[in-house]
């Protein structure tokens, strides 16, 4: 795995649970340091951190292991992407916005599907 990937899961969740890398060292019992090494790619946790970084951030070891970074992991700040959204929602038209919640159950009904078939 790539110690990128990893550091930028870890950091990822970290800011949206808006936990600082400071709270996380102290959850984990290293320094902060230490912590900003794995999130920027410079250094691999060992396996007792990882299960510390998983357990404080409530995060499965396959999630923050595997190789994929979507774009979610990428978002900086979750809660700003949430207003982002819940502006342009707020915009719209009683029609729009029956459309739109029409989409996304079509949407959500797809996604259960595939993760039934997979």
């Amino acid at each position: 795995m790539e110690n990128r990937v990893l550091g930028q899961k870890i950091a990822g969740l970290r800011k949206s649970k808006k936990i600082t890398s400071e709270k996380l060292a102290h959850m984990c019992n290293v320094y902060p340091g230490h912590i900003r090494q794995i999130e920027s790619g410079v250094r691999l946790p060992s396996l007792k951190l990882l299960v510390d970084i998983c357990n404080s951030l409530q995060a499965s070891p396959e999630y923050l292991l595997s190789q994929e970074l979507g774009e979610f992991e990428q978002v900086e700040n979750v809660d700003d992407m949430y207003r982002n959204v819940l502006d342009k929602v707020k915009k719209l038209t009683p029609n729009e916005l029956s459309i739109l919640n029409n989409l996304l159950e079509s949407y959500f009904s797809s996604l259960e599907s595939i993760k039934k078939q997979g």
